[in-house]
Parts: C-alpha cells; structure tokens; sequence
C-alpha cells in the first residue's frame, strides 16, 4: 500500500451536531416510495417509463442544459426494510413517472418517500462512487431476462452487512444544451467508431475487423446517434467503520451485471476517500440533498442503459416491502 492511501481516511466519526445537520435536508423535491408487485411479471428494464418523463430543457439560447434532474434511490438503513424510491422537482414530473411505472406494473404500490440520512452520533461515515470503466461511447450491457437490479438489492439482504446503512444513488437528466461539447463528444464517438470498422494494419500484416469489432461499431454508432442523459452513481455508507472500503466493493459487485461481453464496458468503483474531514461532509450533504453537482462521476447513458440502471426489483426478499396483492 503506498504512502498516499495510507494517509488517506475511507470514512470519519461523525458528532452529534453533523448527524443531525445530516439528517435535515436542503432540497426541493417530491419523493415517493416504490412498492414491487407481489408475485407479478415485472418487466426487465423500464424504458418506455423513462421515455415518459424525457424532458430536454434549455436556456441563453440553446448553450446551458437546464433539464430537470431525477433521483433513484436504494435505501437500507434498517436491516428489516429495503427502500425504492424516486424524486423529482416538481408535481408534473411525479404524475409523468407514476403513471408510466403503474402502466408498466399495474399492481405497483406508492407511498410517501423520506429524506435526509439517518445517521447517529459517533457513527462513520464514508462513500464510494461508480463510474464507466472505459470511453462512456461504448454502452453497458442492455439486454435482460429479468430486472438486472436484484443483484444489487440481494446484497442488501437482512443478514448481509448487519449494522451498516447503506445508500445507492442514481442521478440522471438528459444531454442538452452545450453544442460544441456534445459535437465534440459526438466526434470522439464517431472516431472510435470508424476505427474498430476499417481494416488493421501491422508491420508484417493487414488484416479485416473482425466480428466483434463490428459489432461494437454498431453499438458505438446506435448510442451517438440517440438520446443520450447524463448519469452519476454513488453511494453513502454509514456505520461500516473500518470496513468502509470493503462494503463499497460488495455494493458495487451488484453491478457486475450490467458488464458488456461485446462493448468491454463495465462500472469501475472508486471509494471516496480525503485527508480531511469537510469533503467528506460535503460529499454526504451533495447525497442527501441529491445535487448533481462536481461530487459525482458522471457519464453519458443511453436511453436504454439507463432504463436498466432503473429497474424495479423482482425477486422475493424478506426485507423488501412489496404492493398488496
């Protein structure tokens, strides 16, 4: 281990006053609950419900992205109760994103949401974050038999990480606005994308892209030319101690599902770690407060990752509050 990680803390003690500072948000929003349909087909992705709450807005001529960001959240915070939940900025956006979730699931349950981070004093307090693991132009696996979610929330099964309280954050808006970043963006994509097609050439040798290539190609190409949203993972762990950077790698073992055997695209984890104490509080109030701001690794999903990334739940948990049948 080199001299900077061992500098480094992975987590912080917190006092009381910053437990309850934590605890009381400072955001506008409406959050609601999500509650799976008992012993119903759920679809794998969710793509037309994201489709419905698509809502690309611009100002300053067309140069700076104002589109609305939307929050989805896993919450465990007590063993016994596993949370889904979503938030969003204003009413017309709640009634859009709970009449396409009860379209796709009728049976869906909703109740009221909750915020802030139930933290106590003296306990730790530490993070981690997911980001691609290589060019965001090359999607993530997107094809599914059933929702890719229940690796993640099996993790959060009752007897798995007992006093730990864990938060998994997803935070998306739509790419808009910024043309001479998106052409640019577009531009690397479409370069990668005319490379993997021509043919090879070596010292001794020119050889054909190969099938994979190829389709790869095809897949670079299908993500540039669509809707595109910018998205952020994190996490915020609570109680972990020194096992900080271990529960961030279990939480982030979830999501080896969305790994892409044509693409090579994967999620790369990085815990959040710092010298001092202040990023570490800042970091946890950019969580409670769900701000995509420069605490977030951000990268550009397609509609039909980030469809995936969604997906409600469908395996039977014992801590999982599912819709009356």
């Amino acid at each position: 281990m080199s001299l900077k990680h061992r500098l480094l803390q992975s987590q912080i003690e917190l006092s009381e006053d910053e437990a309850e500072w934590l605890g009381s948000p400072h955001m506008d929003g409406y959050t609601f609950e999500v509650h799976p349909p008992w012993n119903q087909d759920i679809p794998a992705t969710l793509e037309e419900v994201v489709q419905k709450v698509l809502e690309m807005q611009t100002k300053w001529l067309k140069l700076r992205n104002v589109s609305p960001v939307t929050c989805f959240e896993i919450r465990r915070f007590q063993r016994n109760r596993v949370r889904f939940q979503f938030t969003v900025p204003t009413q017309r956006l709640m009634r859009k994103l709970r009449t396409g979730l009860a379209t796709a699931m009728p049976e869906i349950g909703f109740s009221e949401g909750v915020n802030g981070i139930l933290v106590g004093e003296e306990q730790s307090l530490g993070g981690g974050l997911l980001s691609l693991g290589r060019s965001d132009c090359f999607p993530l696996r997107t094809e599914f038999k059933s929702p890719p979610i229940n690796d993640v929330v099996s993790t959060l099964h009752p007897d798995a990480m007992q006093r730990t309280g864990i938060l998994i954050q997803v935070l998306f808006k739509p790419v808009a606005g910024q043309p001479v970043r998106r052409w640019v963006w577009r531009k690397k994509a479409y370069r990668r994308r005319n490379y993997l097609r021509r043919n090879k050439a070596s010292v001794t040798d020119t050889r054909n892209s190969t099938p994979r290539e190829k389709s790869q190609a095809d897949l670079v190409e299908e993500k540039a030319g669509s809707t595109r949203f910018h998205t952020a993972i994190r996490f915020l762990i609570t109680g972990a101690e020194d096992y900080t950077v271990s529960r961030v790698k279990e939480l982030s073992g979830g999501f080896n599902r969305f790994e892409s055997s044509v693409t090579g695209q994967y999620l790369n984890t990085t815990t959040f770690q710092n010298f001092r104490r202040k990023p570490f509080l800042k970091y946890a109030a950019s969580v409670r407060d769900r701000q995509f701001d420069s605490w977030n690794l951000k990268f550009q999903s397609s509609l039909p990752e980030l469809a995936a990334l969604l997906s409600v739940p469908s395996i039977n948990q014992s801590n999982i509050r599912f819709a009356k049948p």
